[in-house]
């Protein structure tokens, strides 16, 4: 039998901050062929590669209970969702699991926050509102 209320909401890989990653290693790996630096050659273009693949593992698990922040095995993050008092629209640069600049920032507990950004931006909104009514959620105007 499936949960309705479970769902996984994967990660916008939004295409300025992954130009941003990319002109960055772009740079160097032109000059590293330039110099002829094939060792390093290699370990940028590793590291790209998983930056890239870090990119497309973020994700977030929702369920009756919980909101689950994964990214590659090596993190996760579990809020309980009655925890949860507010979601705000932002685009803060601030280091966070998301691979995009639309993002959500998430507040629970006292004074804890992380940043998000579903790519169902508003189905994930309207997911956690479903299981907590009382969340506050504030987003920017937009201009029409």
């Amino acid at each position: 039998m499936e949960n309705k209320n479970h769902k996984v909401y994967p990660s916008k890989v939004g295409w300025g901050l992954l130009a941003i990653v990319l002109l960055g290693f772009g740079v160097g790996i032109y000059h590293t062929i330039d110099q002829g630096l094939w060792v390093d050659l290699a370990i940028q273009t590793g590291i790209l590669l998983l930056v890239v693949l870090l990119f497309n593992s973020i994700s977030y698990e929702v369920n009756e209970k919980n909101l689950v922040v994964k990214v590659f095995f090596w993190f996760r993050k579990v809020i309980p969702i009655d925890s949860i008092t507010g979601m705000v629209e932002t685009n803060t640069l601030i280091s966070s699991p998301a691979a995009s600049l639309d993002r959500l920032e998430i507040l629970y507990g006292k004074y804890k926050s992380v940043v998000i950004s579903p790519k169902d931006k508003m189905g994930f909104i309207e997911h956690l509102k479903s299981l907590s009514p009382s969340i506050v959620v504030k987003m920017k105007k937009r201009k029409d």
